[in-house]
C-alpha cells in the first residue's frame, strides 16, 4: 500500500475509528497506528508508466483556456530623408547635397532591436514565447534520458477541518487526530536520483500532457532564470490508468480506486470500514518550475489540493458521510547536468 493511500484512509478510518472507540471500543487506536507505518511517500504509484504510455483509462476532458505569452514586438522607426539643396553655382562652385538621416528601431521587452538598415525581424525568446514546449522538453531529457541527476521529496498535509453530514461538534478532533498520521516536510525522506540511473527517469513526471488538460501556463523572466507555471484544470478521481492528463504531469497525486482496493483487502481496514466510496477533486493542481538560461530544470514545486467526500459504513456505527481535504506536495531541486 502506498503512502499517499494512507492519507486518506486515515481521514476514512478516523471518522470511524473514533465512533467505533466511543460506542463500543471494539478496535483500538494502536491497530490503526500500526497501519499508518506503511511505504515511504514519493514512490512511483503501482501502474504508473514509466516511459509516458500508460495503459488505457477514461477521462474527462474540459473546454480550457492557454495561457498565452505576450511577446514585445519591435517597432522600426521610419527614416527622414533629408532634401539635398543645391547651391547656386558660380564659377567652379559645388553644389552641396543633405545626408539623410535614418530612424533607429527601439526593441519591446522581449525583442531584440531590429536594424532598420537591413530590415531584420526582431528575435524572440523561446521560453517566454512558448512556455509549455521548454517544460516538456526540459522534462523528456531527465524522462527517458536521466540527463540530470536531482533530489526529490514529496509530502501531504491536512487543509482546514473535516466536515461530518453528522457530529459536527467533533471536527476539529478529527482533524487533529488526522494530522497525527501526516509526515511533515522536514521528516519526509528525499530520495537521491544520479544523473543516468533508472531512479533519476522514473521519479520525473513524462511531462507530456495535451494542453486540452492544463488551463493555464505562463512564464515570466527572473534575472537569468525563467519561472513556468503550470495550472491544470481540475479533476476528479483522477487514475494511473488515464491515457493522458494528470497522470503524464505528476506523481504526487493519489488514484481513489487504490483506497477502494484497500478497504476492500486489507484485513485491519475491513474491521473499522465495511463499505467505503466517494470522490477526490483535484483543484487547480500547479506545477512551478525554475529554468535557467539553456532550458534546464533549476528547481520544480508541485502543490495540488484534493477535495475528499467519502460515504462509508462502519463497524457499530452504520452510515457516515464526512469531508475534507489534503494537498498534496513536492520538490524537485539540486538538479546537475
Amino acid at each position: 500500500m502506498k503512502n499517499a493511500d494512507m492519507k486518506v484512509i486515515a481521514i476514512i478510518l478516523s471518522i470511524a475509528l473514533v465512533f467505533t472507540v466511543l460506542i463500543s471500543n471494539a478496535v483500538s487506536i494502536a491497530s490503526v497506528v500500526v497501519l499508518f507505518n506503511g511505504s515511504e511517500a514519493g514512490e512511483v504509484a503501482d501502474g504508473a508508466s514509466t516511459d509516458g504510455t500508460v495503459s488505457s483509462g477514461t477521462v474527462s476532458t474540459g473546454t480550457v483556456s492557454t495561457g498565452t505569452v505576450s511577446t514585445g514586438t519591435a517597432s522600426t522607426g521610419t527614416a527622414s530623408t533629408g532634401t539635398a539643396s543645391t547651391g547656386t553655382a558660380s564659377t567652379g562652385g559645388t553644389a552641396s547635397t543633405g545626408t539623410a538621416s535614418t530612424g533607429t528601431a527601439s526593441a519591446g521587452d522581449t525583442g531584440t532591436a531590429a536594424d532598420a538598415s537591413t530590415g531584420d525581424a526582431a528575435s524572440t525568446d523561446e521560453i517566454l514565447a512558448n512556455p509549455l514546449a521548454a517544460y516538456q522538453k526540459a522534462s523528456k531529457a531527465i524522462h527517458e534520458n536521466a540527463a540530470a541527476g536531482y533530489k526529490n521529496v514529496s509530502w501531504q498535509a491536512v487543509e482546514g477541518d473535516l466536515q461530518l453530514s453528522k457530529f459536527s461538534f467533533l471536527s476539529s478532533t478529527l482533524t487533529n487526530l488526522i494530522a497525527g498520521f501526516m509526515t511533515e516536510k522536514d521528516a519526509a525522506t528525499v530520495k537521491e536520483n544520479a544523473k543516468g540511473s533508472d531512479d533519476a527517469k522514473n521519479r520525473m513526471p513524462a511531462g507530456n500532457c495535451s494542453e486540452s488538460y492544463i488551463n493555464s501556463c505562463t512564464a515570466v523572466k527572473d534575472g537569468d532564470n525563467y519561472v513556468i507555471t503550470i495550472v491544470m484544470n481540475d479533476v476528479v478521481n483522477p487514475s494511473y490508468d488515464d491515457a493522458d492528463g494528470l497522470v503524464l504531469m505528476s506523481r504526487e497525486f493519489l488514484d481513489f480506486k487504490d483506497v477502494l482496493e484497500t478497504v476492500e483487502t486489507d484485513d485491519t481496514v475491513s474491521a473499522i470500514v465495511s463499505k467505503v466510496d466517494g470522490t477526490i477533486n483535484y483543484t487547480a493542481y500547479t506545477i512551478t518550475a525554475t529554468l535557467n538560461s539553456e532550458g534546464q530544470f533549476v528547481k520544480i514545486v508541485h502543490y495540488g489540493v484534493g477535495d475528499i467526500h467519502a460515504d462509508l459504513t462502519a463497524v457499530a456505527i452504520g452510515d457516515l458521510s464526512a469531508s475534507g481535504a489534503l494537498s498534496f506536495n513536492a520538490e524537485y531541486y539540486d538538479f546537475e547536468y
